[in-house]
């Protein structure tokens, strides 16, 4: 195994400090970018820490350069992500905005700002992104959105860069155990006692939501994975929601992959909408 020094954006919690802790413990050097000043300093010792805000493209630029005159940079993982639960047509303007901004002009931001040390290293840019940018589903469309835009964004970088010898890969998981999740949840309390159509919905997500899905250590073996291989794939899926979805999306009749998702939505028998569907 060649050791590399590893660039982690988003490195201080979940799956970001899951893959932090398993690079570590597999030798390489890592860095770490997070805008959590507290959960840095409970990183091991061993890590480069800087705190950084992926929003502040200024601040992404300084950090970059700080980082990159301490050595070579061999591969570099966005793993910063923000998001709100929330139907579209309620989902607020600044929370709209979060959501893009952390999540794609975030990881645009870190991308631009070490590709050329990733061209001087023949190196690698791994983006752990999700099922949902592959498949949308409710209250879920603004977070869905952000993250298709980073797979085109990775798509794109993919093919540009393989003339310059850097390869590009993306992470997909489904659901993981991270709190994440249940953050978001928390979000539809914004919206009890207002005027929204959506009210029973936000009602029975908040009683029966329950993501359940993975621990952050089985994502963070596959990024590695991504981040060691040799000859990487475009895109690994994490978790059989995530293997799943996107080929029900694409081998079922939209009205009854529609359906299945209201059923869920609705916590009633997905199988049992697919025999009454006509």
């Amino acid at each position: 195994m060649v050791y590399q020094r590893v660039v982690v954006t988003g490195g201080a919690s979940g799956i970001g400090r899951a893959t932090v802790r398993r690079l570590r413990a597999l030798g390489h050097d890592v860095v770490v970018l997070d805008a959590d000043e507290s959960a840095l300093g409970r990183l091991p010792e061993a890590v480069e820490t800087h705190v950084c805000d992926v929003t502040d493209e200024e601040r992404v630029r300084e950090v970059a350069e700080a980082v990159t005159d301490g050595g070579p940079v061999d591969s570099l993982l966005t793993c910063a992500g923000y998001y709100e639960l929330g139907a579209v047509e309620d989902a607020p303007g600044g929370a709209v905005e979060r959501q893009f901004r952390v999540n794609v002009f975030g990881t645009l931001f870190v991308a631009r700002a070490f590709l050329p040390a990733l061209r001087e290293s023949g190196g690698r840019l791994v983006t752990v992104a999700s099922v949902l940018g592959r498949v949308t589903l409710p209250f879920h469309g603004v977070y869905g959105a952000t993250k298709h835009g980073v797979e085109a964004l990775s798509d794109a970088l993919r093919v540009e860069l393989a003339p310059h010898g850097v390869s590009v890969a993306v992470v997909e998981p489904g659901a993981v155990r991270t709190g994440f999740n249940e953050r978001a949840k928390e979000a539809l309390w914004a919206y009890e006692g207002e005027e929204t159509p959506y009210a029973d919905d936000y009602r029975r997500v908040r009683e029966s939501f329950d993501p359940g899905g993975t621990t952050p250590e089985r994502v963070a073996e596959t990024v590695v994975e991504a981040i060691q291989a040799d000859d990487p794939k475009a895109r690994y899926p994490v978790t059989w929601q995530a293997r799943l979805l996107p080929v029900l999306r694409a081998v079922l009749p939209t009205a009854w992959f529609d359906a299945l998702v209201r059923a869920r939505v609705e916590s009633s028998g997905p199988i049992e909408t697919l025999r009454n569907l006509r």
